[in-house]
């Protein structure tokens, strides 16, 4: 046994451990959305490149959080690109049609 009281225990880890900052949450939301929404024909795209912008400022601000940034940078990243390509997809086949959909 320590001597430590459990509370007295609790607030040692929570000070050895350090607390994210609220850009790098930020982050992680947005890559997280962002890739969520990438499957809807590219409507992630602006809130991944958010997410990507967030997560690259986080890293240059506080190095000390460097993993939890870089994934979300990655994960946005990652949603950039599906939203790219799915809105690519999406306009390759609906604009062909588009004259004759406005036509009537």
């Amino acid at each position: 046994m320590t001597g430590r009281s459990p509370q007295e225990a609790r607030s040692s880890e929570e000070r050895a451990r350090p607390r994210l900052s609220d850009l790098t949450v930020v982050s992680l939301i947005l890559a997280a959305l962002g890739l969520a929404l990438a499957m809807v024909s590219g409507v992630g795209l602006p809130v991944a490149a958010a997410g990507v912008a967030c997560g690259a400022v986080a890293m240059r601000r506080r190095p000390a959080e460097r993993p939890w940034p870089l994934i979300a940078v990655v994960v946005a990243s990652l949603g950039v690109v599906i939203a790219a390509i799915l809105l690519i997809i999406a306009a390759t086949v609906w604009l062909p049609e588009l004259p004759r959909l406005l036509a009537g």
